[in-house]
């Protein structure tokens, strides 16, 4: 059934009928009733008496009271009646992190999507969770296979989150599969955002980006694919392996961890690049380095720097005497790294 400004409706759900004068929206119409009244009314509520510009008793009347609001981008109405039909629920939703620029990862802006791939529309609250308290971000309602932006953040800011908690429900209009309560817990406490090697291809966006939850293989699956003769050697490999390598000790909380801030150990190719724009990067990478070292548990942090000019050095000084006064740091080792580096103590 298609609706067009001026035609006479019946409704429904309720005595009496009028003229359709405006569009809300993809759902919702403008009724002028018999009355004089105007109202709001679901589409799916309407039934057709009369086309547009034909009375009830299909005389020529028009919309006697007032000719109906135009609209910049008017269209009809279509009801789509398989959209009410039961549908069962198939989906999931998922959160992204994508850089606004791909090609300066370590200072670029980092974007957070919602992606609704089901079904179903999804009605969410997303909230931010650091030091033990939820702090509100954004609610909504996501239609079926659809991604929203949700909020940007600059790197060291969003450094400073541990995760992002989304709660919700799946519904749709008419009949459907009525579902739990839907959370998922996104932990980015560990991901260092400046590393290529965390963003990868993905089925929602042209550019890489961080896809949660993180597919994982299908271990048995994979398992089941090799041959008797395959399983047999790797089996073997694994036992030589294990008995010529012993154990790594796994270290939860290193020592010391080091930070090259050389501009080459940074990006690929930096030729033609201002000195400005150098530093910015090289100071992006600092302080994303040292809000990952906090968070990690990290006691002390080395940032190779060289000796230059010195600038690089006494900006990596400000900002911790700035915005860092809690931290101590002094000189590097000498005999370890010459005079071009600073040690942060986190702990």
């Amino acid at each position: 059934m298609t609706l067009k400004i001026g035609d006479r409706v019946r409704f429904l759900n309720d005595i009496g009928g009028g003229i359709v004068t405006a569009f809300i929206d993809q759902k919702m119409v403008e009724v002028e009733t018999d009355d004089g009244f105007e109202i709001q009314v679901l589409a799916t509520e309407l039934l057709i008496e009369a086309s547009a510009g034909y009375g009830f008793d299909g005389g020529d009347r028009g919309i006697q009271s007032k000719a109906p609001k135009p609209l910049a981008n008017e269209v009809p109405v279509v009801l789509k009646t398989e959209d009410y039909k039961y549908k069962e629920f198939k989906g999931k939703v998922l959160v992204a992190i994508v850089p606004d620029n791909d090609k300066l990862l370590h200072v670029s802006d980092l974007k957070i999507f919602l992606i609704n791939d089901s079904n179903y529309s999804f009605y969410y609250i997303i909230s931010q969770f650091d030091k033990g308290i939820n702090e509100f971000i954004k609610s909504g309602v996501l239609e079926p296979d659809t991604k929203e932006e949700i909020k940007k953040y600059n790197q060291s800011t969003l450094a400073k989150v541990k995760q992002f908690i989304i709660q919700g429900l799946f519904f749709k209009e008419g009949l459907y599969e009525q579902q739990k309560s839907f959370k998922l817990t996104v932990d980015i406490s560990d991901i260092s955002f400046y590393k290529t090697g965390y963003y990868a291809e993905n089925d929602y966006f042209k550019e890489k980006a961080i896809v949660f939850p993180q597919e994982k293989p299908d271990l048995k699956l994979e398992v089941e694919k090799l041959s008797e003769n395959e399983l047999f050697k790797v089996s073997k490999a694994k036992e030589e392996t294990s008995a010529r390598v012993p154990k790594p000790k796994i270290q939860v909380s290193p020592e010391i961890e080091e930070i090259d801030l050389h501009i080459e150990a940074i990006i690929d190719n930096s030729a033609g690049m201002p000195n400005g724009e150098i530093l910015n990067i090289q100071m992006a990478r600092f302080e994303t380095s040292l809000e990952t070292a906090i968070k990690s548990g990290v006691k002390k942090i080395v940032f190779i720097h060289g000796v230059g000019n010195g600038r690089l050095k006494h900006e990596l000084m400000a900002k911790l005497d700035r915005k860092y006064s809690g931290l101590k740091y002094q000189d590097a080792s000498f005999k370890e790294y010459g005079y071009g580096a600073t040690m942060v103590t986190l702990k």
